[in-house]
């Protein structure tokens, strides 16, 4: 397939995505942010992490035949005892990544997405995968948390947040996401497509579909459309122009204005000369 990548950080900040691409296998992960300053047991931090993790998995989906949950299961070990020696992974805050695997091998595109990612396929119709866990479990804290959170000052509400948020991560009942433990991979949302079907698909951080999930400027259909015309950057670029323009987050409340942001496109490879399909 053919494969193009783009991805921005947060303004003025270190971008905590990460991707990996081949022409069959795209693994994009995007780290955990915390408020500043916190604890995580961790001496390497989010983006070592995400980096990290990305290659394992990108090396186990790209060399093995293994279901994409093993694949991200083992690679999650192989992480974690890498940094075990030197870091305190039961630190409840020790970094985490939401983690999005697109595969085309044989005839079949399989995708597996786990925590706050999306996977978006144009085949005979068009399928968006989204894993909301983790902001429905904090869009539930907060509103359980309004009147202990209403006087504290940003940073504080958000360390606040950070802690109660942690206590139900990999947890039933909470949410999943890549850390320490590698049957988290078991709860990530799986699935296949038969390839000849496929058209395009988009891997997607949580920060390039923002138009979509948080600001509903438009639907999946515009969203790929614009993609595929344009591609990913000018789709982040579109990003960043909506969010400039709501500076004080009054239109659209977040936690953050500006977020990482990383779009992959994967398309059909061209027939005959470039330029005609």
């Amino acid at each position: 397939m053919l494969v193009s990548v783009a991805s921005a950080p947060n303004p003025g900040r270190i971008n905590e995505d990460f991707a990996v691409v081949s022409p069959e296998t795209v693994v994009l992960l995007d780290g955990a942010g915390l408020p500043s300053g916190m604890d995580t047991g961790c001496i390497h931090g989010v983006p070592w992490f995400v980096r990290t993790l990305g290659t394992n998995i990108s090396k186990h989906a790209i060399e093995r035949p293994a279901a994409l949950t093993e694949c991200l299961a083992d690679a999650i070990e192989s992480t974690a005892q890498l940094h075990a020696g030197t870091c305190d992974l039961g630190n409840p805050m020790t970094p985490t990544s939401t983690v999005a695997i697109a595969r085309a091998r044989g005839g079949t595109f399989e995708w597996l997405v786990l925590a706050d990612s999306t996977i978006v396929i144009r085949s005979d119709g068009l399928d968006a995968i989204s894993d909301h866990r983790v902001s429905e479990v904090t869009s539930r804290q907060r509103a359980e948390m309004a009147t202990d959170l209403e006087h504290l000052e940003e940073r504080k509400r958000r360390i606040a947040l950070a802690f109660a948020q942690r206590q139900l991560m990999n947890t039933d009942g909470g949410y999943w996401v890549a850390a320490t433990d590698p049957s988290a991979a078991v709860w990530s949302l799986t699935g296949e497509t038969p390839l000849p079907t496929v058209r395009a698909a988009a891997v997607l951080s949580d920060g390039a579909a923002r138009a979509v999930d948080d600001f509903a400027v438009m639907g999946w259909p515009e969203f790929m459309s614009r993609l595929e015309a344009d591609g990913p950057y000018n789709v982040i670029d579109h990003t960043r122009e909506l969010e400039r323009s709501d500076p004080q987050r009054r239109c659209w409340p977040r936690t953050k204005c500006h977020d990482d942001a990383t779009a992959v496109l994967m398309q059909r490879e061209l027939e005959g000369p470039i330029g005609r399909r």
